[in-house]
């Protein structure tokens, strides 16, 4: 580690869960998050310390500190919060890609807790930021960027010439119809709100259901029929599994990619039985059963359409010190642009 690093640094710390009836209010958020002073996290073999420049929310951030997120669930309070970030290595723990990124600017993803002035990451998994991309664009080039190729690529290894996805207005289903429409899949939106119509006919959708409507199912159903939609993907929970199975001929494959609701989810025993099947998406078990240089090609991707087809929209920048007020408006506004938190 370099001598001209700080002992202390400031991070954004998580006391205990926060009630999901809170999670709109900054109040009540103050209580179980704050800002403080720790010591400098130290890299151990295979990671690296990045000064972090900025990091985006995603829907698992607020999994997360609501003590939900599976990837999280066990670990120990107080806790780091966020996930995604891109700032500059600066401390190498020991191995030869680690000592390669020192000095390189990065997009990264980490479970250490990235709404903080440094947080540690894995080196294998760093994405290597090119000249004429910026901090802005690159913390949001991660979580859904890769989940919208890693989704694209499943929807298209099902032979389905159409696909469904709920939630459809939201950024990971927007990115994942963008990249779809790419490899010449036709998608099915499937909204909450009338308003969501326009935002996903501007990305390509062929169709768009909403769900509140009183005959959703039943217009679902025939539109799989016709179209021959086998595939699908939601990311609500709850009862919507139920809906969506019953909607698709039989065979179809239905891939939760999260749990909006975060009770059980219904499915139909009958329906399992006989040929209909159930895959569940995890960005992270996808990233680490690719091979490296699998890996590398996928970043490429991503890094190289970053300006272009996964560029970001940001809607709103908080400081480190307004942390609770961001996760109370991205609660409140998941769908309108990205949000981020500066971090020097």
């Amino acid at each position: 580690m370099k001598n001209n690093l700080p002992k202390k640094m400031k991070a954004v710390r998580q006391l205990g869960p926060l009630p999901n009836e809170a999670l709109s209010d900054p109040n009540e958020i103050k209580k179980i998050l704050q800002l403080t002073s720790i010591d400098l996290p130290k890299p151990g073999p295979g990671q690296v310390l990045i000064k972090v420049d900025r990091g985006s929310m995603n829907p698992n951030d607020l999994y997360h500190i609501r003590g939900v997120y599976s990837s999280t669930f066990d670990y120990p309070y107080p806790r780091g919060v966020g996930f995604e970030a891109a700032g500059t290595v600066v401390a190498n723990g020991g191995g030869i890609v680690g000592k390669m990124r020192l000095g390189k600017r990065v997009a990264f993803y980490s479970k250490s807790g990235v709404f903080a002035e440094y947080a540690l990451a894995e080196a294998l998994k760093l994405i290597v930021l090119p000249n004429d991309v910026q901090f802005q664009e690159a913390a949001s080039s991660v979580a859904n960027p890769i989940t919208g190729i890693a989704m694209a690529r499943c929807a298209k290894a099902s032979e389905s010439k159409y696909f469904f996805i709920t939630a459809a207005a939201g950024a990971v289903a927007r990115m994942t119809m963008r990249v779809a429409h790419t490899y010449g899949l036709k998608s099915i939106a499937i909204v909450r709100r009338e308003e969501q119509i326009s935002i996903c006919k501007e990305e390509g959708a062929s169709y768009v259901l909403n769900q509140s409507d009183p005959d959703f199912e039943k217009r679902l159903t025939e539109l799989c029929k016709e179209v021959n939609c086998t595939y699908g993907f939601d990311c609500i929970g709850g009862e919507m599994p139920l809906t969506l199975v019953r909607s698709m001929p039989q065979g179809s494959t239905l891939c939760m990619y999260g749990y909006f609701n975060t009770g059980p989810m219904q499915f139909q025993p009958q329906k399992l039985f006989n040929g209909w099947k159930v895959q569940f998406f995890e960005i992270e078990y996808y990233i680490n059963a690719l091979s490296l240089p699998s890996r590398y090609l996928l970043s490429r991707e991503v890094i190289e359409n970053v300006n272009g087809l996964f560029r970001p929209k940001i809607q709103r920048q908080f400081k480190l010190e307004e942390a609770a007020e961001a996760y109370a408006f991205y609660s409140q506004n998941m769908t309108d642009g990205k949000i981020q938190i500066l971090c020097e």
